[in-house]
């Protein structure tokens, strides 16, 4: 997909005849996107692009008079990578809806952990032979329609003869079984442990039970209650009385975020009076939480990035780069000078011999 994306937008020339084709044939001119490295959106935009012009894209390789395009059109063209965008296409789909979710700043981490299972079990409910049937027929009608490649089994590796030759991997599964059981299930098994492990951090279950404690209006029972006082280290009786007094006070507020939370807990005084509750409140606002909506705060890395790789070898321009990077550092001229007269033995003697001269 990068290499589609150089290839096509990486030329004004080439980029206007993309256009042109899609205006032939009376659709509304839409960019290949670029790959993000790291957000989702740009990914499943990227597919959704490549799925949806699949036959102009077709038709501008085609029409190219470059080594590139070539081969690019005989990779494009084959029912593997029609079957893989499809599949990734509809795997994005539904991760995409859990990102623009993780981009809210104020997002309690309840309602992160509840879409984030929500996103799980959409997968898995993808994972299933119907599903895997439909989207083998979609990918048929694609290449029946642009005369590209029917789906073939793959050529196997052989082990030389002085190794005693055959296979490296023997299977009597057929072509449409081995997309099912090598592509269909190990594409959706890799995505869902991914997101299992980078959303199933330790001690996560701790510090969502202490956000529900500011967050419901429920008591929590003694198992729970134990969890925290046992996690902190905290005095049991004082938190499940302070849990109590809490709750009262909460009354009807519905619909709170951390934010109103911590603002109607300050405004009662309770920072002054319950005081574990206050600690627990202090661990909520210090603790590290990634959310993506980090991943728009990178434009400036980006200009960097390319400002360094567009002056690559120049060392003069590289130079000012880093002075401009520098810029706001307290420089202490003494330790530079005496840094510097260490690093060779004339210097030494030079600015030895000079000091004493000066003294």
């Amino acid at each position: 997909m990068k290499s589609l994306y150089n290839l096509i937008e990486g030329s004004a020339k080439r980029h206007k005849d993309f256009e042109d084709i899609q205006k032939e044939v009376c659709l509304v001119p839409i960019p290949l996107k670029k790959l993000g490295n790291t957000r989702w959106t740009c990914r499943f935009e990227s597919l959704k692009v490549i799925l949806k012009q699949y036959s102009e894209i077709i038709a501008d390789l085609q029409e190219m008079e470059v080594a590139d395009a070539f081969i690019m059109l005989k990779v494009v063209q084959t029912f593997y990578f029609i079957f893989h965008i499809h599949l990734m296409s509809e795997s994005f789909l539904i991760t995409n809806i859990l990102s623009k979710v993780l981009q809210k700043s104020d997002l309690p981490l309840t309602q992160a952990s509840v879409q984030v299972k929500i996103t799980i079990d959409s997968l898995e409910s993808l994972r299933n032979e119907n599903e895997f049937n439909r989207i083998w027929n979609e990918t048929l009608n694609i290449c029946v329609i642009n005369d590209s490649d029917e789906p073939s089994e793959r050529r196997r590796r052989k082990i030389p003869e002085r190794l005693g030759g055959g296979d490296v991997v023997a299977t009597t599964l057929c072509v449409k079984d081995s997309y099912l059981v090598n592509s269909f299930y190990a594409v959706l098994d890799a995505i869902i442990l991914s997101i299992k492990e980078r959303f199933n951090e330790n001690s996560i279950n701790v510090i969502v039970l202490c956000e529900k404690l500011f967050l419901t209006k429920f008591f929590f029972n003694d198992y729970q209650l134990k969890q925290i006082f046992y996690f902190y280290n905290m005095n049991y009786d004082d938190l499940r009385t302070e849990q109590r007094m809490y709750q009262v006070a909460l009354g009807e507020k519905n619909q709170l975020t951390l934010t109103l939370a911590t603002q109607f807990f300050v405004e009662n005084n309770f920072h002054l009076s319950l005081t574990t509750m206050n600690d627990i409140l202090k661990i909520l606002w210090t603790i590290l939480v990634n959310v993506c909506e980090c991943e728009s705060s990178f434009s400036s890395l980006s200009r960097l990035e390319t400002y360094i790789r567009n002056t690559t070898g120049q060392e003069r321009l590289s130079s000012l780069s880093l002075i401009n990077i520098e810029r706001s550092f307290d420089i202490d001229l003494d330790t530079i000078a005496n840094e510097f007269v260490s690093k060779n033995k004339e210097r030494k003697k030079y600015f030895e011999h000079k000091y004493i001269d000066y003294m």
